[in-house]
């Protein structure tokens, strides 16, 4: 099973969301920290805001 990037990328960001949603309501930082790094890992999996723009 191949996985495309842009998959992997909202995968990761609803991994994201939900650890920081689990981390607000539990007031654990742990999850925080983890969410934050989720949603990195999906902005740079998407790449959509790494590439040139058009002109």
């Amino acid at each position: 099973m191949k996985l495309d990037r842009r998959s992997i990328s909202t995968i990761f960001l609803i991994l994201g969301l939900a650890f920081l949603a689990i981390g607000i309501i539990t007031d654990i930082k742990t999850y925080s920290g983890i969410a934050i790094a989720f949603i990195l890992i999906s902005l740079i999996a998407g790449g959509r805001w790494m590439r040139r723009r058009k002109k």
